[in-house]
């Protein structure tokens, strides 16, 4: 059997083994001015300590502008006077410092010569729903702000951001199905086809995230986006996996990130890089794959080369800081390579060896002691992909579930028909 592949790479592959062109990055961390515990000042030098490249403040109904000015204010969140008492933004003084890596902090620990970039124009939509179905947008300028949000409804802001230009992915999945107690949330058809008819209807809406914090609430996000990619795949419906700390205090920064590949930054590249998929997603808990009780500690696993064969239809992977590379098909790891040295490790997968166990993609994890690193999904095309397609239906709600968004959604104070106008 021969297989095209689609590898999300192709574009950025002469850079991964560059250091320069990795960016660590998190594009969902919130401050004093949303819900969080400590100011956008701090969490910004907590970034800069940790040696980040890229950082956006997708704060809770607040749209995100440039460092040095100061964010919308809410009224919502006025209780911070009452816990926190103070917010604040950099000077300029302190913004053009953090922009060009000269800026010193308390800690001092930044390691890189390079400063930290802000991402403006991103935003957590859906601001306070009890049910958490948030969704992230950027390079966005609609008007959600301050909107709290109807329950369980994705389409209002995911359809306000495509309208406006912008690009989205939706936040910790499995939280909204309660996947801490409910462990099979994720194989559900009807929890499966509900997010599969979104990313259908909003090609702007670029996947999900599949690791945040400590993975406790979203413990089944991974498992979903497999789902996700075993069913819409056939269809050409890329679903790229994003990975966010979701900080809401500095002691959180460092929980999960993403390492972007990139020529050179600008926000120009960075969303292009979004909407390729060329950036792997990186995180210190995964609890279904590391262990209940996993805390990664120490430098994390990472991608430093990648090479497609098509002629002999092989994947090959160069990994750093790990003890374990996994091949991943339809949710099932496949292949496993464990021969190390010095925490290197090169994997190599013959895919006609398990064409009985891929339907449509593969991707690979990376395992170490400072946690995992995921890979977007390799497409393989093996000229069998039409039978593949299965129709992309919304499953019949059970009447538990129908009187439960019923109640979650009773009136909460939404202007709900200026919103859908808007769309």
């Amino acid at each position: 059997m021969s297989y095209t592949i689609k590898n999300p790479y192709k574009s950025v592959m002469s850079l991964i083994g560059n250091e320069e062109n990795h960016y660590k990055t998190n594009l969902h961390t919130h401050s004093t001015y949303s819900d969080a515990n400590d100011t956008m000042t701090d969490m910004i030098k907590g970034f800069y300590d940790l040696d980040f490249d890229i950082v956006a403040f997708a704060e809770h109904g607040i749209l995100g502008k440039y460092w040095n000015e100061k964010p919308t204010h809410i009224p919502f969140f006025n209780f911070q006077y009452i816990w926190h008492g103070k917010r604040s933004y950099l000077t300029e003084e302190q913004y053009k410092a953090i922009k060009n890596g000269t800026y010193i902090t308390e800690n001092g620990t930044r390691t890189k010569k390079r400063g930290l970039e802000d991402v403006p124009n991103a935003i957590e939509c859906n601001m306070f729903t009890i049910m958490k179905n948030h969704v992230n947008g950027y390079f966005t300028d609609n008007a959600y702000e301050g909107v709290q949000g109807l329950e369980f409804d994705y389409e209002i802001p995911l359809g306000l951001i495509e309208k406006s230009g912008g690009i989205s992915h939706i936040n910790h999945p499995t939280d909204l199905l309660q996947s801490w107690k409910k462990l099979d949330c994720a194989d559900k058809p009807e929890n499966i086809h509900f997010f599969a008819n979104l990313l259908m209807k909003y090609p702007s809406c670029m996947g999900i995230e599949v690791l945040n914090m400590k993975d406790i609430p979203n413990r089944c996000d991974r498992i979903l986006w497999d789902r996700l990619l075993t069913l819409l795949t056939p269809h050409g419906r890329k679903v790229f996996g994003f990975s966010n700390s979701d900080a809401h205090q500095v002691d959180q920064i460092d929980t999960a990130f993403m390492d972007f590949i990139l020529p050179e930054y600008s926000l120009d590249t960075l969303r292009n890089a979004m909407e390729t998929g060329t950036f792997f997603s990186i995180a210190r808990y995964a609890k279904n794959e590391l262990g209940e009780n996993f805390a990664g500690v120490g430098p994390t696993p990472m991608v430093m080369d990648l090479s497609v064969d098509d002629e002999n239809d092989t994947i090959t992977i160069k990994g750093i800081n790990c003890k374990e590379i996994d091949w991943i098909a339809d949710g099932e790891t496949i292949m496993t390579t464990t021969i190390e040295k010095d925490g290197e490790i090169t994997s190599t997968i013959e895919l006609n060896k398990y064409t009985d166990k891929i339907s449509c993609y593969v991707r690979a994890q990376l395992k170490g002691q400072g946690g995992i690193c995921l890979t977007q999904a390799f497409i393989l095309d093996d000229s069998n992909m039409e039978s593949l397609k299965k129709p992309v239906i919304e499953e019949k709600l059970t009447d538990k579930e129908k009187k439960k968004r019923k109640f979650y959604s009773k009136k909460l104070g939404v202007v709900y028909g200026k919103l859908t106008k808007k769309i």
